[in-house]
C-alpha cells in the first residue's frame, strides 16, 4: 500500500508526456513477451479432423537460419510398428532407429531426400545408429521384413513446425511477424506432392487462425500380416 501511494504521488507530479512515454514502454514490453502464433485446423472432405499432418512456416533463408537448431530424435519400433508414425525434424538433425521389439527389423528409405539402409538388427543392436537428415523434404521409412510398417519423417527448414493432433489442430509459436507462407503436408493429402501452401499475415501479437478442409486419398498402405510361426521375424 505504501509503495502504491508513493507511485500515485510520483505519477501526479509527472508531465503528460512522461506518462505517455511510460505507458508506451509498458505496451512495448507487453508486445515483446506475447508470442506470435499460427493455429491451423485441418479437416477432410467429410469434416473429420486430420491427425498426423505437418504444418511448417516458411521463411527466407537468412531468417530461417536463426530458427534452425539441430535436434536429436528417435523413431522406435514397437509391436512391429514405427513410433511415432510421423515426425518433424529440423534440417541438420540426427535420427536414431532403435529396435524395442524382440525380433529383427530391417529399416530403409529410398526417398530422394534421404536414401539409407540398416540391415537386419535385433533388440538392443545398433542403438547408437543415427542418420543425418540434411535436406528438407519428406522421407518415407519402411521395414524390409514387415511390409506394413511405414513412417514419415518431415525435414523442415526451421523449428517453426507442428503436427496436427487428434482434433486436427497444429499450433506454432514464436513466429516473426509479417507476411509469411506456410505449408501443410499429409501422406494422403489429395494435392500435388501431398502439400498445400498458402500465404498469411502473422500479427505483431496474438494468434493467426486458419481453417482448412481438403479431401484425402485412399489409404494404400499394406494391411498388417497375421501372426506367423517365425517369431524371430514376425
Amino acid at each position: 500500500m505504501i509503495l502504491l501511494k508513493q507511485f500515485c504521488q510520483w505519477l501526479n507530479k509527472c508531465s503528460l508526456n512522461a506518462v505517455r512515454l511510460l505507458l508506451a514502454s509498458f505496451m512495448l514490453i507487453s508486445s515483446q513477451v506475447q508470442a506470435q502464433s499460427l493455429r491451423v485446423e485441418l479437416r477432410d472432405a467429410d469434416g473429420v479432423p486430420v491427425t498426423g499432418a505437418v504444418v511448417e512456416v516458411l521463411l527466407p533463408e537468412a531468417l530461417a537460419a536463426e530458427y534452425r537448431a539441430p535436434m536429436e530424435w528417435a523413431v522406435d519400433q514397437v509391436d512391429k510398428e514405427f513410433v511415432p508414425e510421423v515426425s518433424a525434424v529440423v534440417a541438420g538433425s540426427e535420427v536414431r532407429f532403435p529396435n524395442s521389439d524382440a525380433i529383427l527389423h530391417h529399416v530403409y528409405s529410398f526417398s530422394p531426400a534421404k536414401v539409407f539402409n540398416i540391415p537386419l538388427y535385433g533388440q538392443g543392436d545398433n542403438v547408437d545408429f543415427a542418420q543425418m537428415f540434411d535436406n528438407p523434404g519428406v522421407i518415407e521409412i519402411g521395414c524390409n521384413i514387415h511390409d506394413w510398417m511405414l513412417a514419415y519423417i518431415y525435414v523442415g527448414q526451421s523449428r517453426l513446425m507442428a503436427i496436427t493432433d487428434e482434433n486436427g489442430v497444429a499450433i506454432i509459436n514464436d513466429i516473426p511477424a509479417g507476411e509469411r507462407s506456410y505449408a501443410v503436408w499429409h501422406a494422403r493429402l489429395d494435392t500435388p506432392d501431398n502439400v498445400l501452401q498458402n500465404d498469411i499475415v502473422i500479427p505483431d501479437s496474438g494468434v493467426a487462425e486458419v481453417q482448412l478442409q481438403q479431401a484425402l486419398q485412399r489409404d494404400r498402405r499394406i494391411r498388417r500380416a497375421p501372426s506367423s510361426s517365425q517369431e524371430r521375424y514376425r
